[in-house]
């Protein structure tokens, strides 16, 4: 009875020690990009609906139950936040980054003709600085100013908004538009899989 006793102790013993080397300890940091000051926010691990209220922008950890694919968010009522991170979540690669920014309405405004000088051959690091800078936007056509909730809150989340073209377009543009839709979707999968395309209901030129 004993020797059973000692070998379920080991046993649970092994087992214990066995997810505690699974679990995942991930850094999550600010870089706040404004002048205002940072009073309160909510991040929240989408895959468990885990929400930890954030009252100051100090850097914290948290403990995720094993490498793999995770989804962050952030909010705030005082800023526009953007929650950046590896595709799949490891020992090496483990740091969350929420980048604050100044908050910015979608209006009427986001309805204009194609830029004449639309980049689309950018490298990651030239689509990071559009994503900072609040440029970096998918192109649809419409023959109105309304932006889908989706992607409201898809700009939220990863930085990439949505602007309208004139309904009529000349082949050129079309092209460009493409371009510019495929290069953004390109990026996306890279670097947070492909369920993100999920969240878009209405999907941009060229993207299906």
């Amino acid at each position: 009875m004993k020797k059973i006793f000692l070998t379920l102790v080991l046993v649970l013993t092994f087992t214990g020690s066995r997810a505690t080397e699974n679990e995942i300890i991930a850094e999550v940091i600010f870089e706040n990009l404004t002048n205002k000051e940072f009073t309160s926010g909510e991040f929240i691990i989408i895959n468990s609906n885990r929400k930890i209220e954030i009252n100051k922008p100090e850097n914290f950890k948290i403990t995720l139950p094993a490498e793999g694919k995770y989804q962050f968010s952030f909010v705030s009522q005082d800023f526009t936040a953007y929650t950046l991170y590896p595709v799949r979540i490891n020992k090496r690669k483990n740091t969350i980054t929420i980048r604050l920014m100044d908050k910015t309405e979608l209006d009427s405004s986001t309805i204009h003709a194609l830029p004449t000088h639309l980049e689309t051959n950018l490298t990651d690091e030239q689509i990071e600085e559009r994503i900072a800078d609040g440029t970096l936007n998918f192109i649809m056509n419409g023959i109105d100013s309304s932006i889908p909730e989706e992607y409201v809150k898809f700009k939220e989340k990863y930085g990439i908004g949505l602007i309208k073209e004139n309904c009529v377009i000349d082949p050129i543009s079309l092209k460009k538009t493409r371009e510019n839709n495929e290069m953004i979707f390109d990026y996306l999968n890279k670097y947070y899989g492909t369920e993100w395309i999920k969240e878009l209901k209405t999907k941009p030129i060229g993207i299906k």
